[in-house]
């Protein structure tokens, strides 16, 4: 048995699939599952397009209330999104994460699809005006003070850039680039519950690109996976976990 830095010496082109596990470490509690955000039963129906759309001002007042903001904007990253982004020293990495903590880009990781968005950022649905949600947390309907060519600012409410129930995922051609271009598909910290993105395995088996799964237990899709290895991520160390 290899560890997991030894299996992947010689990969040159790594796609990395990373969902809500390894963001745990740094204090954010899951979306989904048991305990998580989106067991909200009103989550799917204020949560989307159609509801921001329609009915603005009770949109954020639910967003605010569903997320920490301070929380989520001042996380730190762990050590698995450092090592990824350290992987970039020996490999060509795409990180496919379905998180929007955006932790791997605070990481310092090069190339990152954020397929999910990032909840850092707000942007406006008429002018594309884009907005650190850091500077928005006291205002209960944030709106777009983007001035136009006469002057006059914009006034449109802000959306959150993240992708809404009822929005397709960002950056599906890219994901799809870089799994079937990949010498490996490592997949961590994910059940493989959330459509499309869980398509990815089997995607990768169409073109050959073998695939490792690392999780505190085993995805609700499993056929399409070589190898799994169960670990802590709170531990996770590329260096002891072998397969």
């Amino acid at each position: 048995m290899l560890t997991l830095n030894e299996q992947i010496r010689n990969d040159r082109k790594l796609a990395i699939l990373t969902g809500a596990g390894i963001s745990v470490p740094s204090g954010i509690p899951p979306f989904r599952g048991t305990n998580g955000l989106y067991q909200n039963a009103d989550v799917e129906r204020c949560l989307s397009m159609h509801f921001f759309r329609t009915h603005p001002a009770e949109f954020w007042t639910f967003y605010w209330s569903l997320f920490d903001a301070n929380l989520l904007l001042e996380a730190l990253p762990n050590r698995v999104h450092y090592w990824l982004k350290d992987l970039e020293r020996a490999h060509q990495v795409t990180v496919i994460t379905q998180n929007i903590d955006g932790l791997h880009v605070k990481a310092g990781s090069s190339q990152v699809i954020e397929v999910h968005g990032a909840f850092n950022r707000c942007i406006c649905p008429k002018c594309a005006s884009v907005y650190e949600t850091r500077t928005l947390i006291n205002e209960k309907i944030p709106h777009c003070t983007a001035l136009s060519k006469e002057g006059k600012p914009c006034g449109t409410v802000l959306k959150p850039d993240i992708v809404l129930f009822g929005e397709a995922v960002r950056g599906l051609r890219g994901v799809e680039q870089a799994v079937s271009q990949a010498d490996r598909l490592l997949i961590l910290g994910t059940s493989l519950g959330v459509a499309p993105i869980n398509f990815l395995p089997e995607y990768a088996e169409e073109f050959g690109v073998p695939t490792l799964l690392i999780n505190d237990h085993p995805a609700l899709q499993m056929d399409a996976i070589d190898h799994f290895v169960k670990t802590n991520f709170f531990d996770f160390d590329a260096n002891t976990i072998r397969f």
